[in-house]
Order: C-alpha cells, then structure tokens, then sequence
C-alpha cells in the first residue's frame, strides 16, 4: 500500500476512498488524492486507501474479487461499512468512447460509464458488489481520470490537445470538482442536491442506466 490517510472529523458518515484499485492506476490518481485538504472533508469518519501496483483484473470480472487485491478490498468494505464508497481509477483514453458507448450493455451486461467533461468520466461500482456489500442508501462512486499509454507518452502538451482536444488542469478540476461532491456531502440527500445542481444530465443518465440493470426501485448512486 502505497498511501493511507484517516481524518477524524468526529461524528457522521464513514467515508471510504480506494486509489490504485487495479493495475498501475494508482500513479495517476495519488497525486489527485493529495490535493484534498481536510478543509474538504464533511463531518465524519474518512479512511483514504491508495495501492501500489497490482495485476490487472477489471472489477467487472468476479476473478478480481477472487484475486488477493479485490479481498483486500472487500475486506476494506466489509471492516468499515462505508456510508459512502468510492473508487479512484484512470484509464487509458484512447478507451474512452468504448467506455462510454451504450455496447457495454450488450457486450458486459454493464452500463456505461457517464462523461463528466474534460474527460472525467463517472459511474456507480460493479454490481458484483453494489448489492451484495451496500445498502440502497449507501452512496457508491467510481471515478475514472484520463491517462496516457504507449506512444502518446512522447506527446507535448500541445500535442496532446491537438490529437484530443486535452487539457490536464481542466481535467484536473472537473475530476476535483465532481471528488468534492463526495467529500463534502454530509448525507445521501445532500449529495443528491449537489449533483443534481452541477451534474443533472449525468444523474438522469445514471438514473436510466441504474432501472436497466437494477430495476426501478434502486437508487441512482
């Protein structure tokens, strides 16, 4: 484990964030991580978890909640039943339309994760835990920050928007924008009114995606 943070914010929610979930992701999202100040935080109990490199099994495959990191992290789930639960991925964005696209729910049985802009990109977690480690009334985020594979390394910058139309700070500060949400939001209700305030169209886009694989009486977070 590269990276463990505990906030004592005294009584209310607990709070879980997991960095570095699978792969080398956690490179990408620990510096995000750092920008949060306890400033950011509602009231409660926040536990932030950031791992090293670890194999790569997508959390839609029930292998990866077989594999050591994926009990690891039930274990994490299931020792501090988080009021809200979050995880803290990249992902290569020459993906991006893939995950985005509707074929994900032909393809994988899973819905598509949401553009929050700049390339961020949203979604609950997998159903192989949503139901079976949650409660309706827990909150569960996945949140994805756009990284760079192969030979888009050797980009500049301005490359880099050129082939993309990408800006890192602006990514950045929407990936920050949307984490804070969460950080900040003392309870379902007051998550709900923050998203629905900056995010409408993206909370109605999880609403359709969540009556399709959950049915209609199951929260869109």
């Amino acid at each position: 484990m590269s990276y463990f943070h505990y906030i004592d914010n005294g009584e209310g929610p607990t709070k879980l964030f997991i960095g570095g979930v699978h792969g080398d992701e956690g490179k990408d999202v620990l510096p995000l991580i750092k920008r949060l100040s306890n400033e950011d935080f509602s009231s409660g109990q926040i536990y932030i978890y950031n791992f090293d490199k670890t194999p790569y099994v997508s959390t839609i495959h029930r292998e990866f909640y077989e594999s050591e990191q994926g009990k690891k992290i039930l274990d994490l789930i299931d020792y501090y039943k988080p009021d809200f639960y979050t995880e803290l991925h990249s992902y290569n964005i020459k993906h991006f339309e893939k995950l985005t696209s509707l074929d994900r729910l032909d393809k994988d049985g899973i819905p598509p994760l949401i553009d929050c802009g700049q390339y961020v990109l949203c979604s609950s977690v997998s159903p192989l835990i949503r139901r079976n480690h949650f409660t309706k009334e827990n909150i569960c985020q996945t949140l994805e920050f756009p990284s760079f594979r192969g030979e888009d390394l050797k980009l500049s910058d301005d490359e880099l928007f050129e082939k993309y139309d990408y800006d890192y700070d602006a990514s950045v500060h929407e990936y920050m924008s949307f984490l804070r949400l969460i950080t900040l939001s003392k309870n379902r209700d007051d998550f709900e009114k923050r998203v629905l305030k900056d995010y409408k169209k993206q909370a109605d886009l999880a609403l359709k995606y969540v009556k399709i694989i959950y049915g209609l009486d199951f929260p869109r977070y």
